[in-house]
């Protein structure tokens, strides 16, 4: 017995010491060592494990909307847009801190690199990525799938090398994932970037999905053929252009809005406030809730989410996310004045621009020159209720209750601050004139639209944000028709956005490319990035020596700079300066 059991036990030796030997055999011969010493993700997100699955790619298409908002969008810093869209151009006559705006514009400014560059160039680099591991062995994309996400991905590169050129001239163009240093970058030339810019938005507005298809969220077709319109002409292509923005403008989904809609069409009269029942569709396009398709707004194109209380809102405080602050910079003081000593308001006020901090104001070009030029009676967007160019006191306990602080002399501006920061006219369309929600409204409402004086809740907008609306594809299309010569056809286009203002028609022969910035202006006020379209045209230093009495630009800065920083780093090419900089 046991000899048996020794017989077994030498059995099981000998085929384990002879599986053993076939192993290390089998490992010295077959073992790849850079394979085997390949560390593989298995319990976190990384590049080898992060674009396999439609999920995976979807994600990262979400992050370029969140890159392009938080960027572009969620800072009330001077130097970063959307302030500094505005600042040094004919919209914007005081900035609190920007008055040596020309001097700051150098090169060797960390903002010049934090204000476009770095952010387009990161949505660039999100981009390539996408675009590259879309076509990787180990994507599980189907083709449909893959071609849609290189048609989102393509949208945004698109659209970030066209702001690129528009501010900074010919930069370097980069279509492949960078996963190395890399110092020797050089310049494509202006018109390069514009047709790359072409080429990304052409192959974007071919495949992404129908306006209807999409959600309010995200780009669509006719979205791309607009962005594609203003790529074209800047390369003067004006048939394209004029072709492209007619995809969108000629849509059956499309069409300005005509009739009053949404969320405030209702509202009852606020008694001491009579700008506060709006009484527009002007005024109902900038109303909270109104600006996606979802609520029957059929002119909008691509509108930037700011959604309350949800996963990856605004006030997400996993983002780190400040809302929209336009109301911040852009809205008076008005909780600061002082009538015979007194507060004019007991605290912040809803209808009367929120907690503004009167960072910046509007130039005497906006509030008075265009309209002055456009039927100052007629043009609903220069009504009362959207542009508020006197208050009424509204506190039943105030001896001066149902005055006006202008028209009744009630106050005496004695220094800037008081007509720079605590009081001028009230631009409604970027404030939340009654729209801020229900946990800032305070208890007591003897002043109607009293409101907490915290920073934060109480002067944010909130609504979102036009990125991209018809009215500004039509003023695209007349642009692309002047080019041509053809004014008549330029004034057809701007008469329809004019039409709905009810502003009177202009005449073919008083088209030129100023009025169109008149009309840019009048339609789009505080929601193009004007820097962009004046650096555009090359008309930058100009209107801003017409228009800006605080700021005198230098002839070179058409163009800002290309910043410093990246050219010193690129040790193994020249990176050249745009000139007059040093």
């Amino acid at each position: 017995m046991k000899m048996k059991i020794k017989i077994k036990i030498a059995n099981i030796l000998m085929k384990s010491r002879t599986l053993l030997l076939a192993l290390l055999f089998t490992l010295s011969y077959s073992c790849n060592k850079d394979e085997f010493l390949k560390e593989e993700p298995l319990d976190f997100y990384a590049p080898e494990n992060s674009y396999i699955t439609y999920e995976n790619f979807e994600a990262s298409l979400f992050n370029l909307y969140q890159v392009f908002r938080s960027n572009f969008f969620q800072t009330r810093d001077a130097f970063r847009p959307p302030r500094v869209s505005m600042t040094c151009t004919d919209m914007v006559t005081y900035d609190q801190n920007t008055a040596d705006f020309p001097n700051l514009l150098t090169p060797h400014s960390n903002w010049v690199y934090t204000a476009f560059w770095k952010p387009c160039y990161q949505i660039i680099f999100d981009a390539n990525v996408i675009i590259g591991r879309s076509d990787a062995e180990i994507s599980e994309l189907t083709e449909e799938q893959k071609v849609l996400v290189q048609a989102e991905a393509k949208f945004f590169r698109g659209y970030c090398y066209k702001m690129l050129a528009d501010i900074h001239g010919g930069v370097p163009i980069t279509l492949e994932e960078t996963t190395e240093p890399k110092r020797d970058f050089v310049r494509a030339s202006r018109d390069e970037v514009y047709q790359q810019s072409v080429d990304d938005l052409k192959f974007a507005a071919a495949n992404l999905l129908a306006i209807t298809e999409t959600d309010d969220a995200r780009v669509s077709n006719l979205a791309a053929y607009h962005a594609l319109a203003e790529a074209y002409l800047c390369l003067k292509d004006y048939d394209n252009a004029i072709a492209a923005a007619s995809v969108t403008i000629d849509a059956p989904e499309t069409a300005l809005m005509t009739e009053r809609f949404g969320s405030r069409v209702n509202d009852e009269p606020v008694p001491g406030v009579p700008w506060a029942n709006g009484g527009d569709v002007y005024w109902d396009l900038f109303r909270k809730d109104n600006q996606n398709r979802s609520s029957g707004n059929t002119e909008s194109l691509w509108t930037i989410q700011f959604a309350r209380n949800v996963p990856g809102g605004y006030d997400d405080v996993s983002l780190n996310n400040g809302g929209y602050r336009w109301e911040t910079c852009s809205g008076p003081r008005t909780w600061r004045i002082k009538i015979d000593g007194n507060a004019f308001l007991p605290t912040a006020n809803t209808y009367y621009g929120g907690r503004g901090a009167g960072q910046m104001k509007p130039s005497l070009y906006f509030y008075n020159k265009i309209w002055n030029d456009s039927g100052w009676d007629q043009d609903m967007r220069n009504a009362d209720h959207n542009i508020v160019r006197d208050l009424m006191v509204n506190d039943p306990n105030s001896p001066h209750y149902g005055q006006w602080i202008l028209k009744d002399n009630l106050v005496e501006f004695k220094t800037a601050d008081d007509t720079c920061r605590d009081y001028f006219h009230i631009v409604a369309k970027i404030m939340s004139m009654g729209d801020h929600p229900a946990e800032v409204w305070l208890e007591d409402q003897t002043v109607p639209g009293s409101i907490t004086m915290e920073g934060g809740p109480s002067n944010t907008t909130y609504a979102n944000i036009y990125q991209i609306r018809l009215a500004e594809t039509y003023l695209v299309r007349a642009e692309a028709y002047l080019g041509k010569g053809d004014k008549a056809n330029a004034a057809k286009d701007i008469n329809v956005v004019r039409s709905r203002a009810q502003a009177p028609e202009v005449a073919a022969e008083d088209v030129d490319i100023d009025y169109i910035l008149d009309e840019r202006a009048r339609e789009l006020a505080f929601e193009e990035n004007r820097l962009q379209t004046l650096c555009r045209l090359g008309k930058l230093v100009e209107r801003n020596r017409l228009y800006n009495t605080l700021f005198d630009l230098y002839d070179h800065q058409n163009l800002w700079p290309i910043p410093y920083s990246e050219i010193q780093k690129n040790t193994e090419a020249e990176l050249t300066q745009n000139p007059g900089y040093n």
